[in-house]
């Protein structure tokens, strides 16, 4: 369990205190490295609010992506590669990449789940379309990920009010990515802004499931949200 910073303690002085536990626990020095400066990123975030708020968020997506902050002793996240190290604020940290990412020219398609095997995609409306506790989704066809994600959801027991709610909220944030994704698909193109805006969704959608894990007491894989960036990515100045 990473260590948190101390009141009046600096960014220098947490990374090296952290650092060493972390290093004491099993992690080699980069991964080590990488989680320390994301629990400091964290608590700094966690006192803003707004505008600034999304922007750090938008930052944490982009220095982190790949890299596995958790207990497992692995570098990366499932589906993702070392491909060496990166430089992050002085310091060495994994450079963790998608399939995706070490394949030129090769694009997921957006009736592919994420990660998977890549397909002939469509644009055109197809059955997978599901009610979550009164929201109809609109775009689920696009990610059978999701659509297995909120089935499980649906079928668990002894849901409260509060998780209902949340589960609701969390589908219509996947949704809302995915309409960024057809919106560029249909169109042949989109903008950074927009991959911005998917990003920080994302994020917010990701937080949301596990604070709804720790409910049902279950976790689910939603790597698959990533994927839908990545193509999201792919169709700038397309």
């Amino acid at each position: 369990m990473p260590i948190n910073p101390k009141s009046g303690e600096t960014q220098d002085e947490f990374i090296s205190r952290c650092i060493g536990v972390e290093v004491s626990a099993g992690k080699e020095q980069d991964q080590a490295t990488a989680i320390c400066y994301s629990v400091w990123r964290k608590d700094k975030m966690s006192k803003l609010s707004g505008q600034d708020k999304i922007i750090e968020k938008l930052k944490f997506a982009r220095d982190f992506k790949g890299i596995n902050l958790g207990e497992n002793s692995e570098a990366c996240w499932p589906g993702y590669i070392q491909v060496g190290t990166k430089i992050l604020d002085g310091r060495e940290v994994p450079d963790c990449r998608g399939p995706v990412e070490m394949e030129e020219g090769v694009l997921p398609t957006i009736d592919s789940t994420y990660p998977g095997e890549h397909s002939t995609g469509s644009v055109e409306m197809e059955d997978g379309e599901i009610d979550i506790f009164g929201y109809q989704t609109k775009q689920f066809y696009i990610c059978p990920g999701a659509i297995g994600t909120f089935e499980d959801l649906k079928s668990q027991t002894n849901l409260n009010e509060d998780t209902i709610g949340m589960i609701r909220s969390a589908a219509q944030l996947a949704d809302n990515v995915f309409k960024i994704e057809k919106d560029a698909i249909e169109s042949g193109s989109t903008t950074q802004e927009k991959l911005d805006e998917a990003t920080v969704i994302v994020a917010d959608f990701q937080d949301l499931i596990g604070e709804i894990e720790e409910e049902v007491g279950k976790d689910y894989d939603t790597s698959y949200m990533d994927g839908h960036l990545v193509t999201i990515k792919s169709y700038i100045n397309g």
